[in-house]
């Protein structure tokens, strides 16, 4: 029987250090610079990696938050992000899980690791007592709507916009 890429891959995801940080930037850019032919609003600002850096480091040391890696060999492969979320008190449900991010590298993509990656972070959701998971997805990101939909992932809201002129 012939092992599974992942098997022969020596993989495994774990949870993220402060000095993992700069491996899931390199990560994060490539997964910013995908998401820019959809939409110039994915145009990053000058201080948008030192504002991530802070970002990740205040999530790894959160309780109510998830930042995993998936590794090979101690190489970074993708990353995850999840936190815990609170809707308004006028609901009887009162919490849902939140994945902020998903992404692997280009050149480790349709290997299943961001299987691995998002059984990691439901596992975590489980773990809690959190029954609902939600997230965003660019809408003309076709390769991640299929990869949620994929995962039982379901559309309930649409985030709609409007660019305002200074004057009409």
């Amino acid at each position: 029987m012939t092992d599974s890429i992942l098997e022969r891959m020596k993989m495994e995801v774990v949870r993220a250090l402060k000095s993992d940080i700069p491996a899931i930037l390199e990560i994060w850019k490539e997964l910013m610079d995908f998401h820019l032919p959809f939409d110039s609003r994915y145009t990053l600002s000058d201080g948008a990696e030192e504002s991530m850096d802070k970002n990740l480091e205040r999530l790894i040391e959160a309780e109510d938050a998830l930042v995993i890696m998936a590794v090979e060999n101690a190489k970074p492969l993708g990353f995850g992000i999840a936190r815990i979320d609170k809707y308004p008190p006028v609901f009887v449900k009162q919490i849902c899980g939140t994945i902020e991010d998903l992404a692997v590298s280009s050149e480790h993509r349709r290997k299943g690791i961001g299987e691995l990656i998002l059984k990691e972070m439901l596992d975590w959701f489980r773990s809690l007592g959190i029954d609902r998971v939600e997230l965003r997805v660019a809408s003309m990101n076709t390769v991640g709507y299929s990869f949620w939909r994929k995962h039982g992932f379901a559309d309930y809201m649409h985030i709609m916009y409007r660019d305002l002129p200074e004057v009409e």
